[in-house]
């Protein structure tokens, strides 16, 4: 039989005993370095989508947006956001009593709903914060889907981004009204 200060000398299993109290601190650490990095590279990759989608559509009216949306899924690669909700909305700025009101002139959806047209969005953004301008948005969001579920509140993480941009056409369409497909021009002002 060993005595008790034979067992406090006795180095045998420590370095187990040790791993074990770090493994999972280590083992999180690595989950976080790849979990916090992607979510980032998604919140990234939805903004240039939603950028990309705005520019297309400011060009002049679309026949489809189906090559708006696959632009839009080509920016966010090698992330799937097939299942994305995305709202592209031709703008038209009106007045309204002693200011401005941003309206729905026409507008479509994927995965979601389209505001109704001539609906009020609220004050126009501020570049076009004038009678009779014209500008597109392009809103994005996405529910995160986490590699891991050991962060609480990942899996519960939306990322929603809009983007305006001007009108500014193309060619013989410069400064043309965007026109959505299914869509009318704006109400003359």
């Amino acid at each position: 039989m060993r005595s008790p200060s034979h067992i406090v000398r006795d180095q045998n299993g420590i370095a187990a005993v040790e791993f074990a109290l770090v493994a999972p601190f280590l083992i999180l650490l690595l989950m976080g370095t790849v979990e916090f990095p992607r979510a980032y590279g998604i919140s990234q990759g939805l903004e240039k989508s939603a950028r990309t989608m705005a520019d297309l559509i400011s060009r002049g009216s679309l026949n489809s947006v189906d090559d708006v949306y696959a632009a839009a899924s080509a920016v966010t690669f090698p992330y799937d956001t097939s299942a994305a909700k995305i709202v592209l909305t031709a703008v038209g700025v009106y007045a309204k009593g002693q200011g401005l009101v941003a309206r729905v002139c026409s507008t479509t959806a994927r995965n979601d709903t389209a505001p109704a047209t001539d609906s009020e969005l609220g004050e126009p953004i501020p570049s076009e914060a004038r009678l009779g301008a014209r500008y597109v948005t392009a809103r994005i969001s996405f529910n995160y889907i986490p590699v891991f579920g050991v962060f609480p509140g990942l899996d519960k993480l939306t990322f929603t981004k809009t983007v305006s941009w001007p009108v500014r056409g193309t060619g013989s369409n410069s400064l043309a009204e965007t026109i959505l497909p299914g869509g009318k021009a704006c109400k003359t002002v």
